[in-house]
């Protein structure tokens, strides 16, 4: 110590190396501590908020694959009448900001039918993204009534589409 008490004085380049120093152990505990404590895993959930979660999914879903029933206009072929009902369906998503945009393409497959019933498979491309769809024209009546096909929340979990849209 000096006479007045204090610590010696060091001259100026020592002062900034020994503040450079001490930054740098300074920097090099902030890094070894982030990369120990930081994790990419996602974070876990308890038991009960994961099926709360799932139910929850699974309740979605259920209300996204409701059927939908629009009327086949007079003089309208029924894969015509189906394809555009769904692209208005999906229109109407894409313009509500629930799925994204532009609507490329929809097309819909006839499927085994029987009676006034006929069976359609439809797929309608949005954003690269492909939607399937299943629907039912009955003819006599002038009604399609078609269901927007969802994964299911958890993969092993399979969530049954409405029998209204396959029957």
């Amino acid at each position: 110590m000096s006479p007045s008490g204090s610590f010696p004085r060091l001259p100026l380049w020592s002062r900034w190396v020994l503040s450079v120093l001490v930054a740098l152990v300074v920097l090099v505990l902030v890094v070894r501590f982030v990369q120990t404590h930081n994790s990419d895993a996602p974070a876990t959930q308890s038991g009960p908020a994961l099926v709360r979660a799932n139910h929850e999914g699974e309740i979605v879903v259920k209300q996204d694959q409701a059927p939908h029933v629009a009327k086949l206009r007079a003089g309208v072929v029924p894969a015509s009448g189906i394809a555009h009902a769904v692209r208005a369906d999906m229109n109407y998503e894409i313009n509500q900001g629930f799925l994204n945009g532009p609507l490329q393409r929809a097309t819909c497959k006839p499927l085994k039918s029987h009676g006034d019933s006929l069976r359609f498979s439809c797929t309608v491309i949005a954003a690269n993204v492909n939607y399937p769809f299943l629907g039912v024209v009955d003819v006599a009546a002038r009604r399609i009534t078609y269901c927007k096909r969802d994964p299911p929340p958890v993969p092993s979990e399979n969530i049954p589409i409405s029998r209204r849209c396959t029957d």
